[in-house]
């Protein structure tokens, strides 16, 4: 399950399809990603614990603001017109 409060944790949403999501659950911080996009394939549970959200080149805003992520980790220039929606709503973008 992902954090239901923000001590010690920040918060992340991937965008990209696995590389991120990957290295935080390597890194033992799995916890702290809040929502993926349906690319997201490893490691498995990915998919069973956080809510996908987005696809590669479109995603539901008011979902991922709901999330209230402290980083969006985006992977692809394909991206920046949600890049660009995301941080004109105030959150910050990778």
């Amino acid at each position: 399950m992902w954090p239901t409060s923000r001590e010690g944790c920040r918060l992340f949403f991937c965008l990209d399809r696995s590389s991120y999501f990957e290295t935080l659950h390597l890194l033992d911080q799995q916890n702290c990603i809040v929502g993926i996009s349906g690319y997201v394939v490893r490691p498995p549970q990915a998919r069973r614990e956080k809510p996908r959200v987005s696809a590669f080149t479109s995603a539901n805003i008011d979902k991922i603001l709901a999330l209230r992520p402290d980083l969006v980790l985006t992977f692809s220039d394909l991206q920046a017109d949600i890049a660009a929606d995301l941080i004109c709503r105030g959150l910050a973008v990778l």
